[in-house]
């Protein structure tokens, strides 16, 4: 049941409330770490010590960027 774990793990994780937004460095880690195909967002909001919904909304911005909308 490692599966089960993990998701009890990203549930617990989670607030009701957002988390604050990475710096400059952890923005860029995160789309590198994201970019290498190797890490999903709870993974690279463990290594960054930050919360994944701003790995998520950091990501979502990068995307938006890339597609010239920014």
């Amino acid at each position: 049941m490692p599966q089960l774990e993990h998701a009890e793990k990203r549930q617990r994780s989670r607030s009701a409330a957002m988390s604050g937004q990475l710096d400059e460095r952890q923005a860029l880690a995160a789309v590198i770490l994201w970019k290498s195909g190797h890490f999903d967002t709870f993974d690279i909001a463990a290594v960054l010590d930050c919360g994944e919904d701003a790995v998520c909304r950091t990501l979502q911005a990068a995307r938006h960027l890339e597609r010239g909308r920014g």
